[in-house]
């Protein structure tokens, strides 16, 4: 953003900004304050009052620029988009085949980094207190990348310390970094994806999972209220809550004919809002009125 904002300054161009997380919500959620963290809240600011537009993926993230960051800057809404062919087409028993999961098994995705603010241990907690872990019928899938040496990798071992200490290593599997190629057949053989995150400004797994016409479970914060309709594509709960996930999530399981329901409205809802095509054409129309006004002389040319 500050880099956009130097090029604004010099060449005169516009600049359009869309931010990955706010700062001033992130800082919120870590023990450990990075020493740039005062100097990203600042540049924060003056992207939002400066910019030719922000774009926020979501009503939420826009109300958080609001009260948060400044009540000056033009502001538009225009969500994050997926590929609806490619996670649209997959047949959940296909996949099930494809993956070596059983056809019986109440399976339990979850996709994404491993770092505590991604409430992995939350999920993890509330399976060991599923009924269906007792029957033998759960399958649990925590897929996501690893990089040796880094953070994700130290929050990995600490969640596998968990599993083998709540007696769960049988059900649950780390497939690891899950490949855009063989990602849409484990969302579409989960029976729930689940996303308990502490905040998401958006929430772009839930989106492909629910693509696949796989119901989600989510936390109720952020984009993610969004995203998930409560009790139309998924349902929303209270992040960190261990019963809630719980019983949200054997809601779903316990009642297939709603799951299919869910899924079926989850896909519909994915097409209608958020396809790579009807993101594309409001980025588009964006872009074009933005260009059709007159542009400025550059302050200061690049030599």
């Amino acid at each position: 953003s500050w880099v956009g904002m130097e090029l604004k300054k010099r060449q005169g161009t516009k600049q359009v900004h869309t931010y990955h997380s706010l700062g001033v919500i992130k800082y919120n959620t870590i023990e450990n304050i990075p020493l740039v963290a005062s100097q990203r809240l600042i540049v924060e600011k003056q992207v939002l009052e400066t910019a030719e537009r922000i774009v926020a993926t979501s009503p939420q993230e826009l109300e958080h620029m609001r009260s948060l960051v400044s009540q000056k800057g033009k502001i538009d809404i225009i969500p994050c988009g997926t590929d609806i062919q490619q996670f649209g087409s997959v047949e959940r028993q296909a996949a099930r085949a494809t993956l070596g999961i059983d056809p019986e098994a109440k399976v339990v995705l979850y996709v994404g980094r491993f770092d505590p603010r991604k409430g992995i241990e939350t999920l993890i907690r509330a399976m060991r207190e599923s009924k269906f872990y007792e029957s033998k019928q759960l399958q649990l899938i925590i897929g996501g990348g690893c990089t040796p040496g880094n953070s994700d990798e130290k929050e990995r071992d600490r969640l596998t310390g968990i599993v083998n200490e709540l007696g769960m290593g049988e059900c649950t599997s780390f497939p690891g970094c899950l490949s855009r190629h063989i990602l849409p057949a484990y969302f579409a053989a989960a029976d729930v994806c689940v996303v308990p995150s502490h905040y998401e400004p958006f929430g772009l797994v839930a989106i492909e999972a629910m693509a696949c016409g796989t119901p989600v479970v989510a936390s109720d914060v952020g984009g993610l209220q969004f995203t998930v309709v409560n009790e139309e594509t998924g349902l929303l709960v209270p992040p960190q809550n261990v019963p809630a996930f719980n019983h949200a999530i054997d809601r779903i399981l316990g009642n297939p004919v709603w799951q299919q329901e869910l899924g079926k409205a989850a896909k519909k809802r994915v097409i209608n809002k958020f396809s790579w095509h009807g993101v594309a054409a409001q980025l588009d129309e964006l872009y074009t009125q933005l260009l059709q006004q007159s542009v400025k002389e550059p302050a200061l040319a690049i030599k």
